[in-house]
């Protein structure tokens, strides 16, 4: 019996590595000198790598040629005991947690180490899917969203009552073909507010074409428009062109920047606009248009006509309808719907893995944005990219808030009260009570409750 005993196990020990064949998790053993020595099917079809590449191999020199980007054999080698890490495998990068165990010899020396390795990728995709899936769900239940079914076009977020009446206005208009002057400062989202009354209208299958009056010379700025002829100017083609005014018909033309117009322009575009016609440069013949005007300034148009450098006839045929956009300081609702916006997304796209301290979201939130939103997703990005630490801390944010603070009038101690009543704010929006925002905050609830009934009574 001890012999059959005996025996069996002998039999067991001499198919270890046949069974290890069959192991789910990749296995990889390497000797006292990080030597490769064994490594699994199961390794080969998560690394992408053969065996045959690997086996009598050091470690570092695998780690040097890029087969993973840090080998825990190395370190369970160096420290003598049990390691786990995360690690990239092969050209695919894939996730996999990897976990080395030191077998030591008699004489107490690590003999081998053996690695187990499990791909994680589908559980980190998974995992991002749900946050990104959870975070969607937070925003639809606590902020107005507008979103453009089957449009290629960002959807427009907001929070603050001021954007919903300015979102409703464009519902309301959107059907009819009258001309639109979007105005308000640079950054405020006046392009996406275009996109949106085009999308909403019945023009929503026609194009929606822009051009930025400041971008393109003068000398071009009429061909561009208006198109030309067979040989109506020195360098033309000698099939003519199209101007962008024709290839718009039937759906939208955005004029971006219209107060940097040439005033020798403004009379044309104001012929087209009343006649609903045009003629190429060097033609004779004119084209009937269809087409829905959208202009968009961050000028004062009226100073403009004033001096003299804008046509008053074209700006009240360009403004039948007039939307203005305030800057993102004049509705802070908007700030963190916008940036959690822009850093789950932006995430996503640069495949890192971050999260924003609370209060980095309330410096957002009391920072003034003099480049709006455009400035908020350059802020948001910048962190994401530039800051090596998972969590994204106030000190993190360009020097600008700094900048900001020591410029303000107000004292330290009323930019310190406007920073904790922000916080607050933020905490008990965010958890729902002020007792679970008092737990987060690690200050007793009814701090809280005293500090907000003074900053009520001063605010009376």
């Amino acid at each position: 019996m001890l012999e059959y005993e005996f025996d069996r196990r002998i039999r067991v020990l001499s198919d270890i590595p046949t069974i290890l064949e069959f192991v789910s998790d990749g296995i990889y053993v390497v000797d006292h000198r990080a030597i490769t020595m064994y490594v699994n099917q199961a390794y080969e079809e998560i690394s992408g790598a053969r065996r045959e590449e690997l086996l009598g191999r050091h470690m570092q020199k695998l780690t040097d040629e890029g087969y993973f980007n840090q080998s825990v054999s190395l370190l369970v080698l160096k420290e003598k005991r049990k390691i786990s890490l995360i690690q990239k495998l092969g050209k695919d990068k894939k996730d996999a947690i990897v976990t080395g165990n030191p077998i030591f010899d008699e004489n107490g020396q690590i003999a081998y180490v053996v690695t187990s390795v499990r791909d994680i990728t589908n559980l980190n995709h998974l995992k991002d899917e749900l946050q990104r899936a959870e975070k969607f769900s937070e925003i639809q239940q606590h902020r107005y969203i507008f979103d453009l079914e089957g449009a290629h076009t960002p959807s427009i977020l907001y929070k603050s009552d001021i954007m919903h009446e300015i979102i409703t206005k464009v519902e309301q208009i959107a059907a009819f073909p009258t001309s639109v002057l979007i105005s308000g400062p640079s950054g405020v989202g006046k392009e996406e507010v275009a996109n949106l009354l085009h999308h909403l209208s019945d023009r929503r299958d026609k194009p929606i074409i822009k051009i930025n009056c400041a971008a393109i010379p003068e000398t071009l700025l009429e061909s561009e428009l208006f198109g030309y002829e067979e040989g109506a100017f020195t360098g033309s083609k000698k099939t003519g062109k199209m101007g962008l005014l024709e290839l718009a018909n039937g759906g939208t033309f955005m004029l971006d920047e219209i107060s940097e117009m040439p005033l020798s322009l403004q009379v044309k575009l104001l012929r087209v606009i009343q006649e609903r016609e045009v003629k190429r440069i060097g033609g004779t013949e004119p084209i009937k248009l269809d087409i829905r005007f959208i202009s968009a300034t961050n000028q004062d148009l009226e100073e403009k006509i004033r001096v003299g450098t804008f046509r008053a006839d074209l700006y009240y045929r360009l403004k039948v309808v007039e939307l203005y956009i305030p800057p993102l300081k004049e509705r802070r609702e908007d700030i963190l719907p916008l940036a959690e916006h822009f850093f789950v997304t932006l995430k996503k796209k640069y495949r890192v893995e971050k999260e924003m301290a609370t209060t980095t979201k309330t410096a957002l939130q009391t920072y003034d944005w003099p480049g709006n939103v455009r400035e908020l997703k350059n802020v948001i990005e910048n962190i994401l990219v530039s800051v090596p630490d998972y969590l994204l801390q106030p000190e993190h944010l360009p020097n600008t808030f700094i900048d900001q603070a020591v410029t303000t009038e107000t004292s330290l101690r009323e930019q310190v009260q406007l920073y904790e009543k922000a916080l607050i704010d933020h905490a008990i929006k965010q958890h729902g009570s002020v007792r679970k925002a008092a737990k987060i905050l690690q200050v007793h609830h009814s701090t809280i409750v005293k500090k907000r009934k003074t900053w009520k009574k001063r605010d009376e």
